[in-house]
């Protein structure tokens, strides 16, 4: 007889390894939904004499790394990438969605905008999500293939140096890897055409500092949720 047989499911107990899971996978759809719906905003990071542009989304988005890191380690590959076959399809819901709700009345003759509703409103509302929309189209094809090359590069340094203790090694050059991958293809496709070749350009160095300093502060993150997970002391840097 099994748990759920002897005292129904409200009995089963969530335990700590089921928790971070749960944490982690929200925390990659959070991410990734924000990235999504801010990377419209331009912002002017400044690094002392060097001035680099970053779409608000860009940290965001590195969290989603962070959260495939860690199921990675815990749980393996396959979950890592059922994470990121999901991330990818809610991406593409979110593109449905924003559609909807800025062309539903075009297209459906049942459905009118509210009195208070106004032209004015409806071209702001257009003009912000249609920009929205390319760079949600960007940022899934970008983040299916980065996010998968993530998840790969990280399994196979852990594979390769298994007994090593170099988690710490192998979320950083997984993550700077595929991150600077995923700048140069979500730049180069949200904002070809619109900016210039010199904002462009500075669209990807600002991403790839910032995602590198994101990369290298999520470290101790990676070992505390690992940690938990698993059971170990919350200091432990073995593994």
């Amino acid at each position: 007889m099994t748990n759920q047989d002897a005292g129904g499911p409200e009995t089963l107990r969530v335990t700590p390894r089921t928790f971070i899971l749960f944490f982690c996978t929200g925390l990659f759809m959070v991410a990734l939904v924000l990235a999504a719906i801010t990377s419209v905003k331009i912002q002017a990071f400044h690094f002392g004499p060097l001035t680099v542009l970053v779409p608000a989304g860009t940290i965001a988005f590195g969290l989603t790394y962070l959260a495939t890191d860690v199921i990675s380690e815990v749980w393996g590959r396959a979950y890592a990438l059922c994470v990121v076959i999901v991330g990818v399809l809610m991406r593409f819901l979110i593109l449905l969605l924003l559609l909807y709700a800025m062309h539903a009345e075009d297209v459906f003759p049942f459905i009118t905008a509210a009195g208070n509703w106004t032209e004015v409103q409806q071209a702001a509302f257009v003009d912000v999500f249609s920009s929205g929309n390319r760079i949600n189209l960007a940022g899934m094809v970008a983040f299916g293939l980065s996010a998968l090359a993530d998840v790969l590069i990280f399994h196979h340094l852990r594979q390769k140096d298994a007994g090593k203790n170099r988690l710490w090694l192998r979320n950083n050059i997984s993550t700077m890897a595929s991150q600077i991958f995923n700048s140069m293809i979500f730049v180069t496709v949200a904002f070809a055409g619109t900016q210039g070749w010199s904002v462009i350009g500075s669209l990807i160095l600002g991403q790839i500092i910032v995602k590198l300093l994101a990369a290298a502060f999520d470290t101790p993150l990676v070992y505390l949720l690992r940690n938990i997970a698993e059971g170990r002391k919350l200091t432990d840097l073995t593994g």
